[in-house]
């Protein structure tokens, strides 16, 4: 999906680094104020409370939408469990729309992404390729982070 992430930025506001967090903030076609609040935690080091992180997050949510556009509920989020999520972190993505287009054109992009690295695992399959190496390069074509 990097492909569509344009202007990333990776940024560590206040609040974030003792919770061993990060922000990336980038943009959509379409849609200015994305973002990704990841839990990247140094090795070794004492793994913070699932809740306590997506209390945080939460939090935070209000916070980037109120910010960008003046409403604090004006945002949708997408959270994947860790048996089916690409990173093993925990993570949760923020998505500040004010109108059900921008819903549904968000839905939109995730399940063209989705639906790409699906076929391309599913047509490697087929020829006797490894599935984790079809996955890794049409993840590299759709330019995954």
């Amino acid at each position: 999906m990097r492909n569509f992430m344009l202007d990333r930025q990776t940024l560590v506001p206040p609040g974030y680094a003792e919770r061993s967090c990060l922000l990336v903030k980038y943009r959509l076609p379409l849609l200015r104020h994305c973002f990704v609040l990841c839990h990247a935690p140094a090795a070794g080091a004492p793994a913070q409370p699932r809740e306590q992180l997506l209390g945080f997050f939460l939090a935070q949510a209000h916070e980037l939408a109120h910010a960008a556009v003046g409403d604090p509920q004006a945002f949708m989020l997408i959270h994947s469990g860790a048996s089916i999520r690409k990173r093993a972190n925990l993570h949760l993505h923020v998505f500040v729309i004010q109108h059900r287009w921008q819903k549904a054109w968000v839905y939109t992009v995730l399940g063209a992404k989705n639906l790409m690295l699906a076929c391309t695992a599913a047509v490697a399959c087929l020829f006797g390729r490894k599935k984790g190496a079809a996955i890794a390069r049409a993840k590299a074509q759709v330019g995954e982070q």
